[in-house]
């Protein structure tokens, strides 16, 4: 008997799409379920501090969904949170076409040799280990929908620098130098960042 194959494909939500269309009761249970237990951080942010952020236009979250084709079958596989700050870069850590393409971006500061930019931050990135969840998408996979969704954003508005975050561990950082980031600075914890082993976070940017 030939099996029949069902095909699968990624479908992305805005946070506060999600609490207009379902309420904030039926979304809080959905992100209940949400399970990190290799970072505690991106557990505690999804199900804590998500919605609060969304509401107040902090910080924008999109869940990504697992679905089939029919739409069956649908599983939260991960999410990732977009912001916008100001950020200061050395310049020794630019190359010489980096730096021409931030000058025309931000503000150089000559004395101290830094530039001051506006730019997007990926400031959360996880996967959905419960049920098995994290085996549904790769690392590679959610990170490059959350690049997608800035570059759309900046086809918009402009800009093509962009950064995130991440605990200082050998395994992370290859992961994202492997996807084209690169290291830029260190940035030391806030009192409110929990769950993040160390007490400061490699920044990393990626400039297209």
């Amino acid at each position: 008997m030939e099996q029949k194959f069902i095909r699968t494909h990624f479908v992305e939500m805005n946070l506060g799409d999600m609490i207009e269309q379902l309420g904030e009761d039926v979304t809080k249970s959905i992100l209940s379920s949400f399970s990190c237990p290799v970072n505690r951080d991106i557990e505690n942010f999804i199900k804590e501090r998500a919605i609060e952020f969304s509401k107040r236009t902090t910080a924008k979250t999109h869940l990504v969904f697992w679905q089939t084709e029919d739409e069956k079958e649908i599983e939260l596989v991960g999410y990732y949170t977009i912001t916008s700050k100001v950020i200061t870069v050395d310049r020794k850590v630019l190359s010489k076409t980096e730096a021409k393409r931030l000058r025309s971006q931000g503000i150089y500061d000559e004395e101290k040799q830094e530039y001051i930019v506006s730019a997007p931050l990926i400031a959360q990135l996880g996967k959905n280990y419960a049920g098995g969840n994290d085996t549904l998408i790769s690392g590679s996979e959610l990170l490059q929908l959350a690049v997608d969704k800035v570059r759309k954003i900046q086809r918009e508005i402009g800009g093509r620098f962009m950064y995130l975050e991440c605990e200082d561990k050998e395994k992370l950082l290859d992961f994202y130098y492997r996807s084209n980031f690169k290291f830029f600075g260190k940035r030391k914890l806030d009192r409110d960042e929990t769950g993040i082993e160390g007490d400061y976070l490699i920044q990393l940017f990626a400039m297209f």
